[in-house]
């Protein structure tokens, strides 16, 4: 550690060295104090909102992806919810992860033979992300790009921070032409 010492002279015309008072190194302690704590809840709200937005990317690509092979391939590509990376879970929860696999038999459901193409893990951080009911167990892309979904081949996600802030949460909108639109705000959070 370095010693930070000052000069200073004495009334009698001395000068003499000397250091800091613990009056003074309180003061500068309290002043650290007082700034952190308004800084520190400042901070987790940011570090909530970038995980929100980092998630959202994450699904946003996969849907992305799950498009792009579609076209590519000539067949159905399925995004699905997963607990195990290696088969859909139902329901709509997806913050437990998801996979992107070649569906050519269009069940919305990983089959003997199927390939999986990408798995993303789980949600950190207490991150969630419900689906709207067309897109509950899952949403498919044809050789077009167009979404295949029940009831309807429009929906949306919502993703939300552990807080459930569903003005700090995330919509993701995807259209029958399998186009994925981020929006700010999230109309249902769990």
């Amino acid at each position: 550690m370095i010693a930070v010492s000052r000069k200073y002279t004495a009334i009698g015309g001395k000068s003499r060295a000397g250091g800091y008072t613990v009056l003074e190194l309180m003061l500068a302690v309290a002043i650290v104090a007082i700034v952190a704590g308004f800084a520190v809840p400042s901070f987790l709200s940011t570090i909530r909102a970038n995980r929100t937005v980092t998630i959202n990317n994450e699904l946003v690509s996969a849907l992305t992806l799950a498009r792009s092979e579609a076209i590519k391939r000539g067949n159905r590509v399925t995004v699905c919810p997963t607990a195990d990376q290696v088969s859909c879970l139902a329901g709509g929860t997806w913050e437990s992860g998801w996979i992107v696999f070649d569906d050519p038999a269009g069940a919305g459901a990983v089959d003997s033979g199927e390939t999986i193409l990408r798995v993303w893990e789980a949600a950190t951080g207490g991150t969630t992300i419900r689906a709207a009911a067309s897109f509950s167990d899952f949403v498919s892309f044809v050789g077009s790009g167009e979404t295949r979904a029940t009831p309807s081949n429009t929906d949306s996600f919502y993703v939300c921070n552990q807080e459930g802030e569903l003005a700090n949460g995330r919509t993701i909108t995807v259209g029958v032409i399998g186009y994925a639109k981020t929006q700010k705000g999230a109309a249902a959070c769990p």
